[in-house]
């Protein structure tokens, strides 16, 4: 079974160790545990059998929040986890009053693309070589709540 929760501070290693795997500029660990800390950040963690499996988070500003570091153990990918993560995530910052979601994606980077524009979110801009390791535009998405 899995479970979609809150981060917690026993789960920063895992965490990070996900993250490290993921990306070509990872978080750190102190990263996380610094987000954890600040009441802008709402990171949540897919568990399966102990293990995080999945992260997600959000910075929150007002009204709306950026999405940032989702990512899915590559055995786990897929499966529909992130999905089910994001939903968990999203439904979480709405009880926070969070009407509006952006986020910044790889432009080649199709399958989080799809997972994206399956929750609904729409391509709105593109941001020229936004980012590093290797050099590649970003797509900037919304989803607004009606």
């Amino acid at each position: 079974m899995i479970v979609y929760r809150p981060m917690q501070e026993t789960d920063l290693d895992m965490v990070a160790m996900l993250e490290a795997a993921a990306f070509s500029r990872p978080w750190q660990r102190k990263d996380f545990a610094d987000a954890l800390k600040s009441p802008n950040y709402l990171y949540y963690v897919a568990e399966q059998d102990g293990q995080v499996i999945a992260t997600a988070g959000l910075i929150l500003s007002i009204d709306e929040a950026d999405l940032t570091n989702v990512t899915t153990a590559e055995a786990s990918r897929g499966c529909g986890i992130a999905k089910a993560l994001l939903v968990a995530l999203m439904q979480a910052a709405k009880a926070q009053e969070i009407v509006a979601f952006t986020l910044e994606v790889r432009a080649g980077n199709a399958a989080a693309i799809a997972l994206y524009e399956k929750l609904g979110f729409v391509c709105e801009g593109r941001r020229k070589n936004f980012y590093t390791a290797p050099v590649e535009d970003a797509l900037i998405y919304w989803l607004r709540e009606e």
